[in-house]
């Protein structure tokens, strides 16, 4: 099974400023099809974007105490390369985060399979 990367995002699902940066950010437009969440294809990896399930005891902090991913981070970014490649995937996940935090509109939670915190970044810090 392959690792999948993930980004979570303070802002309301399906906010289209939020939307606008990820195109931005990958130099892409995302393909709304019906019944699946927007998603952008850039070569083999698939970045989706809507909400999620996850609680807010999922996965902690590096210090310990847990991140609210349910509560306060309800977009999930979802980075998914098709062959396998986590370097590509990672890539690609960078290049979001980096366009995210460059805004500084949003708090974000750039994360490793649900394993490790990658980075963060709060605009109010």
């Amino acid at each position: 099974m392959s690792r999948q990367t993930f980004i979570f995002v303070s802002a309301p699902a399906q906010d289209a400023d939020l939307m606008h940066l990820i195109e931005q950010g990958l130099d892409r437009q995302f393909i709304r099809a019906e019944g699946s969440d927007p998603y952008i294809r850039v070569g083999t990896v698939a970045v989706y974007v809507g909400g999620h399930e996850f609680d807010d005891d999922d996965i902690a902090w590096p210090q310990g105490s847990d991140i609210p991913l349910q509560s306060e981070y309800p977009v999930m970014i979802e980075v998914r390369d098709t062959g396998g490649d986590l370097q590509r995937q990672q890539e690609i996940a960078g290049k979001i985060f980096a366009a995210l935090r460059s805004a500084g509109r949003h708090r974000v939670v750039y994360i490793d399979d649900l394993q490790k915190v990658l980075d963060s970044y709060n605009p109010g810090e």
